[in-house]
């Protein structure tokens, strides 16, 4: 009987300290779940931040140097939001992300000190129609072959895509950029390119035909896109085995790993109309190409605008300014220096500085 009574009791005992334990689980469940909304919604707004940075030409590995880590870190950060535990405020990931946002707040109070106010990017009719191609390239999954001008705004399309879709869909969106060089135009080198880009940053080709397949592996049913700038560089068949280069970005197309965006000048499309057997490739690009014939006058009323420049005589001289070889690039170094050795502009300051 006493043992009965016994049992009893420790039987409520146990059941009182299962509800406190249960109730106690629930409570921390709840606090978990509102710290990691708050957390997600921080995250959100420096990743949002950090990608208009990059846009503007604020790379990773500059903010990864002033705030003295590694940018693989940085990256790894952006790619994903990853649940946190209530302690996580004093973890390395919180560190990084208040030593990142106080670097942005550093940059707020240098860029409100500044006397001359150089305006962010300004929508042209050019990066509105890079934008649109690029697009169409992801869209379809197709090597899309865009041509404008030198210095008529194709890379700022390029940066301003590419800032629109990480801010809608992450940094962890299937959309990677390659600058071509001279300086590394063989096989193995632009392997590593897009392995660096679509694989890991810190990737190394020992092996082509491994490198081939990672890259498949990374990219393959993603709906992705590579943009590839100064894609001109291709257009030199004869000496960088350009043919064989461009044959493997098609056969990537074909694997459905990315569409192909090529920002240049034409050469490409020009070179492979003279080389020989490369008649397929010719009749695949002409059914997707993007020729935009330049700026236009609007484009540089815009700008003008943006600087806070007016009058008729200023106009005429900016328009001279953007029908020259550099076009708009060559309108914004003006005003640049202009503001800085002068702190106006106006014609004459303009006419004042001297013109490539």
């Amino acid at each position: 009987m006493l043992n009965e009574s016994l049992d009893a009791v420790n039987g409520q005992f146990n059941a009182i300290n299962d509800g406190l334990s249960l109730d106690r689980m629930a409570q921390e469940r709840e606090r978990r779940k509102a710290f990691n909304v708050q957390a997600k919604k921080r995250w959100e707004k420096l990743t949002v931040r950090l990608a208009d940075e990059i846009s503007q030409g604020h790379l990773m590995a500059r903010i990864a140097n002033e705030i003295c880590v590694k940018t693989q870190a940085i990256h790894l950060w952006s790619q994903k939001f990853h649940e946190r535990d209530n302690l996580d405020r004093w973890s390395d990931t919180a560190k990084l992300e208040d030593a990142i946002e106080a670097q942005f707040n550093e940059l707020d109070k240098e860029r409100a000190a500044t006397k001359t106010r150089i305006p962010a990017r300004i929508e042209t009719s050019v990066t509105r129609a890079v934008m649109k191609a690029i697009k169409t390239a992801r869209d379809v999954q197709q090597i899309v072959d865009i041509c404008a001008p030198s210095g008529s705004g194709k890379s700022q399309g390029v940066a301003e895509y590419v800032a629109q879709v990480r801010k809608a869909e992450g940094f962890n969106c299937p959309v990677w950029t390659v600058e071509l060089t001279a300086f590394a135009m063989s096989k193995k080198a632009i392997l590593e390119m897009i392995g660096m880009a679509c694989v890991s940053p810190t990737y190394e080709v020992s092996n082509e035909l491994r490198a081939v397949r990672e890259i498949e592996e990374a990219t393959q049913g993603r709906g992705g896109v590579l943009i590839l700038e100064e894609a001109q560089h291709l257009g030199d068949l004869k000496n960088i085995d350009g043919i064989h280069i461009f044959n493997g970005l098609r056969r990537y197309v074909d694997a459905g790993c990315f569409g192909v965006a090529l920002i240049g000048n034409g050469e490409l499309y020009e070179a492979l109309k003279k080389g020989k057997g490369s008649a397929q490739l010719i009749s695949r690009m002409a059914s997707f190409r993007e020729v935009i014939p330049g700026c236009t006058d609007d484009d540089v009323d815009r700008i003008m605008q943006a600087w806070g420049v007016s009058g008729k005589a200023e106009r005429t001289a900016c328009l001279k300014i953007a029908k020259s070889p550099g076009a708009l690039r060559s309108l914004a170094g003006v005003f640049q220096r202009v503001l800085r050795e002068y702190g106006v502009i106006d014609l004459e300051t303009i006419n004042a500085v001297p013109k490539g």
